[in-house]
């Protein structure tokens, strides 16, 4: 699906902020994945050969990231069909662009808006600073990612197979044996800490800047793996933090299986086991252990993908989306990278997980 990675960081119009009080992560996490942010009205819209061309004279403050522009969705339009969900071009402060097609030449009316389109979860349970997650792709596992954000510099997090209500469920992962009340999020301790997240509607990954030093420690990642299992129902994995005092999430982590787990084995049988990454034998980590960078040979980022195991020792599928620089150290936060021979038309973003580690994760899709 072309529109289906989106992705958003808190340096962009109308983002909430992220700080270390009781609710603010919920807060983020229902802008991104269930109602979108940063709305505007839109003076003009106009098809012309397959083509509409919005503007916005206040400003829209939509950015490309290198040659891929956000999704955004419009609504309010006649005709129905410039309504939804649009990947465009950004051309000037003013305006934008999206391709059309099967709608004739014309000048749209209504009261049009335009927002950063949602990455497409349902809030599916609520309570006082808890919220339970839900992907609306029935393409994918659809289990469950509960959030209880009633502390202050971190949250606790995890898995269900099913949910009747925001405090009840059945098939945990992690369960209670592998570690108590759940895993962790750490998400700020202090204000307006940086934060960005990454979607494609079945899996998420959240960073988060905590202590406000470009370190970049805190986060999660809640994912349906891009599966080597024909109708995996049970491939959902869930990355975390495994204290309350250690702020630095597992994602990084190769051959390792501490604070990762999976719903179930590829069998669909038993329950939660935990889980380890593997990719390039160069590396030690993401992003760190390879060669220098840029590489010699080219000039430019090397990259290699990212497996899920189940331990150790089964093969499970791919971390969607996620690429493993093989350099000797981290590439900066936000780096564009393109223009990679393997990824024709992609543009990736270097993440951060700590001073020490990284990653890059395709913002243009499809992860699957």
């Amino acid at each position: 699906m072309p529109n289906s990675v989106k992705y958003f960081d808190s340096t962009m119009s109308g983002a909430p902020s992220l700080s270390g009080t009781a609710g603010a992560l919920i807060g983020v996490l229902d802008a991104c994945l269930v109602d979108g942010f940063g709305s505007v009205t839109v003076d003009s819209l106009v098809v012309a050969s397959d083509v509409a061309t919005a503007t916005v004279s206040a400003g829209h403050q939509f950015a490309m990231q290198g040659t891929t522009g956000p999704v955004i969705t419009i609504s309010g339009a006649n005709p129905s069909g410039l309504n939804g969900e649009w990947r465009v071009t950004v051309t000037s402060s003013t305006a934008f662009t999206f391709a059309t097609s099967g709608i004739s030449d014309q000048t749209a009316t209504g009261t049009i808006s335009a927002k950063r389109a949602p990455a497409g979860f349902s809030k599916a349970f609520s309570g006082t600073d808890k919220a339970v997650y839900r992907s609306d792709d029935i393409t994918g596992t659809r289990l469950f990612c509960r959030i209880d954000d009633a502390y202050t510099t971190y949250s606790r997090i995890r898995g269900y197979e099913a949910m009747s209500d925001v405090d009840t469920g059945t098939g945990l992962f992690p369960t209670d044996a592998q570690i108590s009340g759940g895993g962790y999020v750490f998400k700020a301790n202090g204000t307006n800490r940086a934060w960005t997240l990454f979607s494609d509607g079945r899996a998420v990954y959240f960073s988060c800047d905590t202590n406000g030093n470009a370190t970049w420690w805190g986060g999660f990642c809640f994912f349906d793996i891009d599966s080597y299992v024909a109708s995996d129902a049970f491939g959902c994995g869930l990355i975390y933090v495994i204290n309350s005092s250690s702020s630095l999430p597992n994602l990084h982590s190769l051959g390792i299986t501490t604070g990762s787990v999976l719903a179930r084995a590829s069998n669909q049988l038993g329950g939660s086991l935990l889980s380890a990454r593997y990719s390039h034998s160069k590396t030690s980590s993401l992003g760190n252990g390879g060669e220098a960078y840029p590489a010699a040979a080219d000039n430019s980022v090397h990259l290699a993908r990212v497996e899920c195991w189940e331990g150790t020792t089964v093969s499970r599928g791919l971390m969607p989306g996620l690429w493993n620089p093989v350099h000797s150290s981290p590439l900066t936060q936000g780096l564009v990278i393109e223009n990679i021979p393997s990824l024709p038309n992609r543009t990736l973003l270097a993440q951060l997980i700590s001073a020490s580690y990284g990653c890059a994760i395709d913002i243009t899709g499809p992860w699957r």
